[in-house]
């Protein structure tokens, strides 16, 4: 496949599953981004009113020593968007404690994943923050709590076909 960023050729078991917006943000016109949406490609805001962080969620695959990350977006209060925003380019970061946060992406191949109560973890001025799902019986939580196979990444890269 050919990234639209590098415009180099990946294979797709090398890719993640990535969402450009919240699905709030995604679902407007392009007008109403215009009026309505500060973004850029790791926080968006809604009127003002709506906080958004793009993160990881890590899932553990069999057989790997390094984790599948579907990349997401949290919505989280306002204290915390701020508090993120202050900390985003500090080391410091890695020490503030998880913030909560809900999912802001309906992943396709898991269904009601879409407000799923989570924790958001700061880890660094260099990465992405990672979102570890409340404990639940949601496939996703139970994917990231237990783990998925090569079969269940090949679905969740099929989504780029």
């Amino acid at each position: 496949m050919i990234c639209s960023k590098c415009g180099e050729e990946h294979p797709l078991e090398e890719m993640e599953l990535t969402f450009r917006r919240p699905d709030a943000a995604a679902k407007m016109t392009e007008d109403e981004r215009a009026r309505l949406v500060r973004e850029n490609s790791d926080l968006c805001v809604i009127e003002g009113k709506r906080f958004f962080i793009r993160a990881v969620l890590p899932l553990p695959v069999e057989g790997r020593d390094i984790p599948y990350c579907i990349g997401l977006w949290v919505e989280v209060s306002q204290a915390a968007f701020d508090r993120i925003y202050d900390l985003w380019e500090s080391d410091e970061q890695r020490h503030e404690p998880p913030m909560p946060a809900h999912l802001a992406n309906e992943v396709p191949t898991a269904p009601g994943s879409l407000g799923l109560e989570a924790q958001l973890r700061l880890s660094g001025p260099t990465v992405r923050p990672e979102v570890f799902l409340k404990p639940g019986t949601h496939q996703l939580y139970l994917e990231q709590s237990q783990g998925v196979d090569v079969h269940r990444i090949a679905e969740y890269t099929a989504l780029f076909a």
